[in-house]
């Protein structure tokens, strides 16, 4: 089964912009705060260099490859069955994303404003949404992205604008007081967040210019780390690095924060919606990408009946794995990051090496 829609080299961005920043933007600033310190930001541009060197494998597979997403040269590179096993590696990883990113999303709306709403609702009209995006295809999602990646970028300048007059410098201070530790400690963290990305093996065959997937990547990447970097600074710079470490979304409280005279208050509300919206098109994206590449394992005609059964999947995996916010982050903390690793560096590494060594290519 092939997919049928192209998207553009901006859609193309605007996808993985989405992607990195969506979950980082909520919940990463306070786990690379909770590690690393006053250094947390360093971490960012650590992970974001490494995240860049890992882009260039993905794009060269992507040329190597032509025509073929990441499940597809799996197969090709090892064979039917453990090509298949490889291919189904990267989509439940893509698949437990979208289920963390909605339980997350539903924590942060019920603690903030409704404290007496069951998850299960939230959860469940949430991935309503997501569903009809899915349903209307790739296509769809890439424009919608198209739309909303702007105005979710210029959000977030200007929420730091706003917050810059609160930032207390002194409160960043001494750099590097226990050395390059405590920042290199937190890199796996936030690495596991934006080498979300590497759904960009997916969309590189269905882009209307495969050979920009390198540079769309670093644009996404680059735009996305840079945002995260002025979160963290900004709540270090608010709230001190130890109050902002219990913090449970950072952006958030941030945007509670904001007050301009008596006419202009409750920005939270509005920043909410905004980071809404870019974490529920980040989880149709994460579906897409489960069921677009399950149905070629399975080697089906479309992609489409496996939408409904791999939400409800996503959703049992949200209700049942996270009771708390705290289990969230327990898990967003120890577990994902090396299951993380394991998905989008070492498979991706091993599929790179073993092309390499028995000259395989599309």
């Amino acid at each position: 089964m092939k997919e049928k829609g192209v998207i553009s080299t901006n859609q193309y961005i605007w996808l993985l912009f989405c992607i990195i920043t969506s979950f980082a933007t909520l919940h990463v600033p306070r786990l690379l705060i909770l590690q690393g310190g006053r250094d947390a930001w360093l971490s960012v541009v650590f992970a974001w260099f490494l995240d860049v060197l890992l882009a260039i494998v993905y794009a060269y597979m992507g040329i190597r490859f032509p025509g073929q997403n990441m499940v597809e040269y799996s197969t090709t590179i090892l064979g039917k069955k453990l090509g298949k096993i490889a291919g189904l590696l990267f989509i439940i990883f893509f698949l437990l994303v979208s289920a963390t990113l909605q339980k997350g999303l539903s924590l942060i709306i019920i603690s903030a404003f409704f404290p007496n709403t069951p998850a299960e609702v939230i959860l469940i009209t949430s991935y309503i949404v997501v569903g009809y995006a899915v349903l209307k295809g790739i296509e769809v999602i890439g424009r919608v992205c198209e739309i909303l990646g702007p105005i979710y970028l210029a959000s977030l300048i200007i929420l730091f604008l706003l917050v810059i007059p609160e930032i207390k410098i002194d409160r960043l201070k001494p750099q590097l007081e226990l050395g390059l530790y405590p920042s290199l400690s937190a890199v796996p963290v936030i690495l596991s967040f934006i080498g979300v990305c590497i759904i960009m093996g997916m969309y590189i065959p269905i882009c209307n210019r495969p050979g920009n997937g390198f540079i769309g990547k670093f644009i996404a990447v680059s735009l996305g780390s840079s945002m995260i970097i002025l979160l963290t600074i900004s709540s270090i710079g608010v709230f001190s690095w130890p109050q902002s470490k219990n913090m449970i979304a950072i952006s958030l409280e941030l945007a509670r924060h904001i007050h301009i005279g008596d006419f202009f208050q409750r920005v939270e509300v509005i920043w909410l919606m905004t980071a809404s919206g870019a974490a529920i098109i980040t989880s149709a994206n994460l579906i897409w990408a489960f069921s677009s590449g399950l149905s070629q394992i399975l080697g089906l005609k479309a992609y489409k009946p496996l939408v409904i059964p791999s939400i409800l999947v996503s959703f049992v995996i949200g209700i049942t794995s996270f009771s708390s916010s705290l289990d969230l982050v327990n898990f967003a903390f120890y577990s994902l990051p090396i299951f993380a690793i394991i998905i989008e560096t070492g498979l991706e590494m091993f599929l790179f090496i073993t092309a390499l060594i028995f000259k395989k290519s599309g």
